[in-house]
This record gives C-alpha cells, structure tokens and sequence, in this order.
C-alpha cells in the first residue's frame, strides 16, 4: 500500500476516534472523559421559556424629544412646546429670530429637519438618523437583557432581535419566570435628586423645576426635575445587611460622579435626598454629612430577593426604553424529552433508510459511502460539540437534510464512475475520472446551499438560524466526507493494486 495512502488513512482515524472522544460525553456521563464542552439542548427540545419583548420607542423618542425641548428652552427666550410625539413645535415671537433658532437647533444636533410653517418651526429627526436610533437603542436593549440574565446565573439564554423592535428571549430549563419577568420588566433608571423642602401646598409646586413622585407604599414627595446624578454613573451595586438584620443596596460611583457627589451633599446637609428608580421613590435619606468616598446605601423595605435584584438591575444598568412583554411561551421538560425521543429516532430511521437503498443500489460501493455517512454524521456533531452550539428541532432537521445531500453526492459521483467503466475505461482509471468529473457539480450545488442558509441566518431568527447553522455546517462535512472519506475507503478496499495514483 502507498505511503500516502497510509499517512490519509491514519489521519481520517485519528480524526474520528479524537470526534468520538470528544461527543461522547453528549450521551455517555463518565469521569473518563474530560472535556466540558457539550451541545446544548434548545427550548424545544429541554423545555424552557420563551418570552417576546417589544421595545416601546414611542416612550423612548417621546424621551428623546423632552430632552431636546429642555435643551431648546435653554438657549431660546422664545416660546416653545411639543405638538405630538414626533416632532418639537418652537413658536417664534419675532420672525427675525428664524436664522437664530435654526441655527441653535442644528448646533444642537445636525440630523434634525426644519420645517416652517407661519410662525412656527417644527422640528423632527432626520429619517435615517432615527432608524439608526432605533437600531441602536434595540442593540442596547439586547445587551441589557443579556446582561440581566447573565447575573442572575441563568445559563443557556438566547437574546434574539426580531423584527425592527422587538427582542425574543429563550431560556431552556426554567418554568418558573416570574424573577426573569421582573427583571425585563424594569428599566431600572435609577436617578439621584434633590427633594423640594418649600413645598407647603400642592397648589404652590412649580410643576416647571418640581414633580411630585410617590414611593410603593403610596407616600408623596416634591422631587426636583433636575437629576444630580443619573444611574449610569455607578460602577458597584451590591446587597449588605444593616444593624437590624436588613437587607440593603450598598453602591458606589465612578470619580467623576464621587466628587460630583460629594460637592451636593457638601452644599446641602441636613435636606432630604431623594434616590428614584423608574419614577418611583426608593428612599429619601437626609443628607447628614459630606459623603466624600462616593458611596452610599439604599434601605428600604425590602427583602433579601428585593434587594438582590434591585443590585442586578443596579449593576446592569438601566434600558434605553421600556421592554413590554407581548408573549410568553412555557414548554414543560416532558414535551421536551418527547421531542428528543421524537428527534433521535427520525434521525436513525434516515440514516438506516438511506444507508440501505445505497447498499441496495450500488452494493460494496454503497456500503463504503455508509461508512462515509457514519463519518459524516459524528463530523456534525463534533462541529457542534466544539462550538458548544444550542440545538433545536429544526436543527434535527438540518443534520436529516444533510445526510441525504451527502448520499446524493455520492451517487453522483458513483453515477460517473459507471459512466466510465461503461466507456471501457479500467476501474482505478475510472474511480479517479469519475470524482474529477462530479467535484465541480458537488462543489457548485453545495455552495448554492451554502448562499441561501446564510441568507436564512442573516434575515432569520429562532429556530431558522438553527436550522440554517446545522445546514450550514452539515453541507460542510458532507462535502469531505463524500469528495475526501469515501474515496479513501475505495482506494483501501476496491483493487488498490490497480489504482493509478
């Protein structure tokens, strides 16, 4: 037997005794093996959660917009007001002013548009400047999520976007959702202000500087509009336990917010300090002493589950808009298990089914490319093993396609060298002929297939990108296994005397 023989032939068997070794440990639990890595089992296939999320951008530009009429107010004596939630209405007491806001407005922000209107401007976002917002404040929101739930220990979340605005979250193994609800479900803007101590009457509150905010049990308080310092300014969160055994919120800035810090609470000792998470009022400590370390305690009432989550959502930071929960989708581990049995026995059935019509067919050749199969099948899963990919149905469905499209290479392949032996040529000369021959269509339609499963990963989501990924991978390793393992296995086992190599 020729040296290069040998040397493919020992390749191709450490290549699948190290893929055995290495996807055992998806089936078998043995101390022997000691990689960690593994498949991952999909929300279909382990049971989970699925929970559908819609970013709320109306609340988010109609923040957005507040925030530019603040600004607008700030460098114009004009009157100005917001019309609707897509555009600011600036109404001019002197026309001559028209070049002055204009030009404040693009200093402001370049990407707005002006449209004049009498003696009224309206302002609004450029169309491609707030599709870019859009594009980002749902990446941010993905990031948060991922985030979230990454502190909380949960393991195995898919963080998806779906759509323009929306975000699927997959959690396999979890029934109980209500602690991962709770926590989508806040945009944790936590805020740091100052409460308005000459407030005796409502009717007196200047609903221009001051809000009034209530806390959970109801109680109100005149908070000041203006936000000291904003939550992104915090770099710990975590919970301590006070004298009394209460749980509590420890947190601490970063230097720029410490000294910030230190300077109000310097400036105004002895008044209340309201501390306000999404509009509601956690806490509103008096401001006893300079705090100069930038640190400080949130107390409340709360329980130690409270309080540990309030630190997540602390640590995490907040959302850029609220997520609204549009669907929720539980699937117990029974069905799960179901749908593996389900899976694993489809699986078999094609590969036997398949394996046999080709034995059938073409005899010892077919039962070469059997082996192939085999081959090809433990290739897959080593892929998957090693990139510690999550497999779902469709993913099944995947691996099924591509074992006929790796049987469907080898008939082509086994097709041409018939046509060859029936041109008279001899069998080694027709063996090599025909893979020469059937590579280029191999090659051509197994990149067609390839094109249109990253389309799918592309433009899909979900289970399509699982689908797509097992597709992918499986054209992969069909295409080695039939252009590279079955023709070695013909060189081995058809008249290796009479190959010409």
């Amino acid at each position: 037997m020729p040296n290069k023989i040998i040397v493919k032939s020992l390749s191709v068997l450490l290549i699948f005794l190290l893929s055995l070794y290495i996807i055992l440990p998806n089936f078998i639990d043995n101390k022997f093996f000691t990689s960690k890595k593994r498949i991952n089992l999909g929300l279909d296939l382990k049971g989970g959660s699925s929970i559908l999320l819609n970013v709320d951008l109306d609340f988010y530009f109609k923040e957005k917009l507040s925030m530019l009429t603040d600004e607008i107010k700030e460098g114009l004596l004009t009157q100005n007001s917001i019309k609707n939630d897509k555009q600011v209405v600036v109404t001019l007491s002197n026309m001559d002013d028209y070049k002055k806001v204009s030009m404040l407005i693009h200093k402001i922000n370049p990407n707005l548009e002006l449209n004049r209107k009498d003696t009224s401007i309206f302002i609004s976002y450029k169309p491609h400047y707030k599709n870019s917002l859009i594009n980002e404040v749902v990446s941010e929101s993905i990031i948060n999520v991922q985030r979230r739930l990454d502190k909380l220990g949960t393991k195995e979340v898919s963080v998806q976007k779906q759509g323009q605005n929306k975000i699927l979250v997959q959690v396999p193994g979890v029934e109980d959702t209500q602690q991962i609800k709770s926590l989508l479900g806040k945009t944790a803007k936590l805020a740091f202000h100052l409460a308005n101590t000459n407030i005796t009457k409502l009717q007196d509150m200047d609903h221009e500087t001051t809000v009034m905010l209530k806390d959970s049990l109801g109680n109100s308080y005149p908070i000041f509009r203006k936000t000291e310092i904003g939550g992104d300014s915090l770099v710990n969160a975590s919970v301590r336990f006070g004298n009394l055994g209460k749980p509590t919120v420890h947190f601490k800035f970063d230097s720029i917010a410490s000294k910030k810090f230190a300077k109000i609470t310097k400036e105004n000792v002895g008044k209340p300090f309201a501390i306000v998470l999404d509009n509601t009022v956690l806490t509103v400590p008096t401001i006893r002493e300079p705090i100069l370390n930038g640190e400080g305690e949130i107390s409340g009432n709360f329980t130690e589950k409270q309080a540990s989550e309030l630190a997540i959502l602390l640590k995490s930071g907040a959302l850029p808009a609220p997520l609204k929960i549009i669907e929720e989708k539980n699937i117990g581990p029974s069905l799960g298990e179901e749908s593996i049995k389900a899976g694993e026995i489809a699986a078999i059935i094609s590969i036997i089914a398949v394996g046999l019509s080709i034995i059938i067919t073409y005899g010892k050749l077919g039962l070469l490319a059997s082996v192939a199969l085999i081959f090809n099948v433990i290739s897959i899963l080593l892929i998957l093993t090693l990139l510690e990919a999550t497999l779902t149905l469709p993913g099944i469905a995947g691996i099924a396609l591509t074992v006929g499209m790796s049987v469907d290479a080898n008939v082509l392949i086994f097709e041409r060298i018939r046509e060859e032996i029936r041109a008279g040529k001899r069998t080694a000369r027709a063996i090599e002929e025909g893979f020469k021959n059937a590579i280029k269509t191999i090659l051509d339609s197994n990149l067609t297939t390839l094109i249109a499963s990253g389309i799918m990963f592309i433009i899909g989501s979900g289970a399509i990108r699982g689908f797509s990924i097992t597709l992918s991978i499986g054209v992969l390793c069909s295409m080695f296994s039939a252009i590279i393992v079955t023709k070695l296995l013909i060189e081995l086992f058809m008249n290796p005397k009479k190959l010409v190599l």
